[in-house]
């Protein structure tokens, strides 16, 4: 009788063990969830910031930026042939 309790305990502490498991995994998913957001967010601002950034460099100095411009292509353009 004792063998087939044991049994019965050691099934019931296996099914804790998957449910906390389980509790594990979603806890894990819903963070690395949460922290991509946050990064998503994060990317999403720099972006913007840059973007203005650059609008108003353009604005200022448009002969300058396009300068760069064009050197930037050029040496794209030799890399590229390479």
């Amino acid at each position: 009788m004792t063998k087939h309790t044991n049994n019965i305990d050691l099934y019931d502490d296996v099914e804790k063990i998957k449910q906390a498991l389980r509790e594990a995994t979603y806890d894990v998913k819903g963070k690395a969830a949460e922290i991509l957001s946050d990064s998503v967010e994060g990317v999403k601002e720099q972006t913007s910031e840059v973007k203005d950034s650059l609008e108003k460099f353009t604005a200022k100095k448009p002969f300058k930026a396009l300068g760069i411009s064009l050197l930037v292509g050029v040496a794209i353009g030799y890399l590229l042939r390479k």
